[in-house]
């Protein structure tokens, strides 16, 4: 009976290693949860740096192919369609929505087929959240005369880009170097004048949980951009009306004998125009400046000889 007894477990040794079995059971669960929560996390934060870098592209996309013409000195700049104007209405630093034009130059040997647009982003609440809904607008129609109105959330035109923005706001930089908040170039301090960079600062809210991470008062990331624009204002009266240089042409023509006389027709090849680079002038200048100038092909070439100074696309005699 005895040696029965000194065969068996005491009930203290199977106590025992119940309780060494919980605590692994319970380290191992513990290190497995926190593993999942890390992965999880990771994964929920390169989901996020995509889709900031994505709107982020969107947005740059559009303003580097800005374009605005300065209007003339003696014009009525209320008749004037072109603008850059960025503004804020939350109180927050930095504009919240902006409305520019865009023009893209197709690189292909067709023709000198070009998109004008009038471009707008707007930020407005959302409506069951503590977020911000970004939406862009755009329209191939341009306006009679000045338009500064931004359009409503519910024109037909309107996309919503996205609806869980914690944070929005842009900057732009002056001919100082200064960053400021706001930009109007339909103002006479900026009449016709374009910044030389934007800055976009975006932050998201979580997309597991916008309300709780609100609630929680946690800053989120806010990622940055900064957009050069690279095509400056254009003058439009100049380019158009190349004969109104005053004496300075003459004097060009003179000493140039008949080379004064060519026009745009006679000196620009244009199935060449988006091939070649000049210095000092980007491509989207290049193309800018071509195209406008075939909506005048009579017009005499002189004035645009130095902008298109040792493009392929200039004929050699021309040179």
């Amino acid at each position: 009976m005895s040696a029965r007894r000194g065969a068996g477990f005491t009930l203290f040794e199977v106590l025992g290693v119940v309780l060494v079995m919980t605590i692994l059971l319970s380290t191992m669960i513990s290190f497995y949860r926190n593993l999942s929560q890390q992965a999880a996390r990771a994964s929920e934060n390169t989901r996020e740096v995509r889709r900031a870098a994505a709107l982020l592209d969107r947005i740059a996309a559009d303003l580097e192919h800005t374009l605005l013409v300065r209007k003339p000195a003696e014009a009525d700049a209320l008749a004037s369609p072109w603008l850059f104007v960025g503004e804020g209405r939350f109180g927050q630093p930095g504009a919240d929505q902006l409305k520019f034009i865009r023009r893209e130059i197709p690189r292909t040997s067709e023709g000198p087929a070009s998109d004008v647009a009038m471009v707008a982003y707007t930020l407005q609440r959302s409506a069951d959240g503590p977020t911000f809904e970004l939406r862009r607008w755009s329209t191939p129609e341009l306006p009679e005369s000045l338009d500064r109105e931004f359009p409503p959330d519910d024109d037909p035109a309107s996309l919503l880009l996205t609806d869980d923005l914690s944070y929005f706001a842009l900057r732009f930089l002056d001919e100082s170097g200064e960053w400021v908040d706001r930009w109007d170039s339909t103002q006479l301090v900026d009449s016709s004048e374009l910044p030389l960079a934007v800055e976009i600062e975006v932050g998201l809210a979580s997309a597991s949980d916008p309300d709780a991470e609100a609630l929680q008062g946690e800053e989120p990331v806010h990622y940055v951009r900064q957009v050069e624009l690279p095509l400056r204002p254009l003058d439009l009266e100049q380019l158009l009306n190349p004969g109104e240089e005053g004496e300075g042409g003459e004097n060009d023509e003179d000493e140039d004998g008949e080379s004064g006389d060519l026009t745009l027709a006679d000196c620009i090849d244009f199935s060449k125009v988006g091939t070649g680079s000049v210095p000092g002038l980007s491509a989207t200048d290049i193309s800018t400046l071509s195209a406008l100038a075939q909506q005048n092909p009579d017009a005499l070439f002189a004035p645009y000889a130095g902008a298109l100074a040792g493009h392929p696309a200039v004929n050699p005699e021309c040179r």
